[in-house]
């Protein structure tokens, strides 16, 4: 996926769930609902028991999958199943000790045998991809390896980054953890115009995310906005069918 991402809206969207929340079951029938809704971008996340990127609303999804039973294998199935019922792209999100413990190429394998475009690994270290290999193995499977950067990046750093990745480029919209409000301010339009002078790939903006003003926002200067914490709280503490209705009309909302 390494062309720029097709574009049929203002700004396209990129929606985040975790696989086993509140069950693989309803996980993926949401996913569908996501899809159906004009989700050009399905994240689904594979739990882990630090999920250090994450805030108390997905680190809670997290926790709860795992306390299921849910494991790597049950993910992979489910994405595999979801993945030949919708058209739209799945990218998988996860830590890489997830990744490492499964072992890295198994999973890029599993994970492109069951129509995965690419991988989003917050905590990768990129200094050690000569000894880990992830990056090597996604380009083996056809696999997307996407970066992952913050405000505070440094320019440097930041072209070592992108020179790695492909697919998009996720810029994390604020220092610190997913869920808080972010304000689009001066700096962090700065920071997605930096970015864009890096590299030609589509740039994605996520943290925070949850209303059409920050999505207008962000318009001029990202592909893809990335949505997470404000739709798993549509559905947290709802019966399903009445999470499935509140994704909807939140998602309908936006545009």
């Amino acid at each position: 996926m390494d062309e720029p991402i097709k574009k049929h809206k203002p700004i396209d969207l990129m929606t985040h769930l975790v696989a086993g929340y509140p069950s693989l079951k309803a996980s993926e029938e949401l996913a569908l609902v996501m899809s159906k809704a004009g989700a050009d971008i399905l994240e689904i996340q594979i739990p882990f028991s630090d999920p250090i990127a994450d805030g108390h609303v997905i680190a809670e999804a997290n926790a709860k999958a795992l306390q299921q039973g849910v494991k790597v294998s049950d993910c992979l199935k489910m994405i595999g199943r979801l993945s030949k019922k919708v058209s739209t792209p799945i990218f998988i999100m996860t830590y890489f000790n997830v990744v490492f413990h499964f072992g890295v190429d198994k999973f890029c394998k599993l994970a492109s045998e069951k129509n995965v475009q690419g991988l989003i690994i917050p905590d990768y270290p990129f200094d050690e991809e000569e000894s880990n290999g992830l990056i090597a193995s996604c380009k083996n499977h056809s696999l997307s390896f996407v970066p992952v950067l913050a405000p505070n990046t440094r320019p440097d750093r930041m072209r070592e980054v992108l020179k790695q990745g492909s697919g998009f480029v996720y810029c994390v919209a604020r220092v610190g953890t997913t869920g808080s409000k972010t304000t689009i301010d001066k700096k962090t339009i700065q920071y997605l115009k930096n970015v864009r002078k890096l590299s030609n790939i589509p740039v994605a903006v996520g943290f925070g995310l949850s209303e059409k003003v920050q999505m207008k926002a962000i318009e001029p200067y990202a592909d893809i906005a990335v949505i997470g914490t404000a739709l798993i709280k549509q559905y947290k503490d709802r019966p399903l069918q009445k999470g499935k209705k509140a994704v909807r009309e939140f998602l309908g909302g936006l545009f």
